[in-house]
């Protein structure tokens, strides 16, 4: 049978059997002989656009909406446990939007220090004798390797 029509079928089942707490064997029973036809009937399809056409013309799907309707209204539905959802209050977004107002301006007043002081280790890690020279090498290679990369990619459009 082809993956998409088993999933069409498996969908048809799932929707009974997560939303309602069939008990009931004669219920049970009734709701998978059902599927044991539609699977027979599905495996003579060649996809799912051919299954879900055919279905609908089909007896079975009018035996599909009664066995739906007599486990709906015979089976107890089951209760779906929903993730508590928090709400914020006006005053909790108040406080939210002060508090990243707060931190923007802080960060905003401390950017010019940061940035000086960034630059003081910069240029002290650069007069070291080693260092110096190892990150003007790599500034030059850095730079040059561009030309590289633009020549590499101009021989290719080419």
């Amino acid at each position: 049978m082809n993956e998409l029509v088993k999933s069409c079928i498996d969908g048809r089942r799932n929707a009974i059997y997560t939303a309602y707490d069939v008990n009931n064997e004669d219920t049970k029973n009734k709701v998978e002989d059902l599927f044991k036809r539609i699977e027979e009937f599905g495996a003579s399809c060649s996809d799912n656009a051919d299954f879900e056409a055919k279905f609908a013309a089909s007896p079975l799907n009018q035996e599909y909406i009664d066995i739906f309707t007599l486990v709906a209204t015979t089976c107890p539905a089951k209760t779906i446990e929903h993730a508590e959802v928090n709400v914020k209050s006006d005053s909790e977004y108040l406080a939210d939007e002060i508090a990243s107002d707060a931190r923007y301006i802080a960060d905003d007043i401390s950017m010019p220090m940061r940035r000086q002081a960034r630059q003081e280790a910069y240029d002290t890690a650069r007069d070291m004798p080693v260092i110096g020279e190892v990150m003007t090498a790599k500034q030059h290679f850095d730079f040059f390797s561009r030309f590289k990369k633009k020549k590499n990619k101009d021989q290719e459009g080419e």
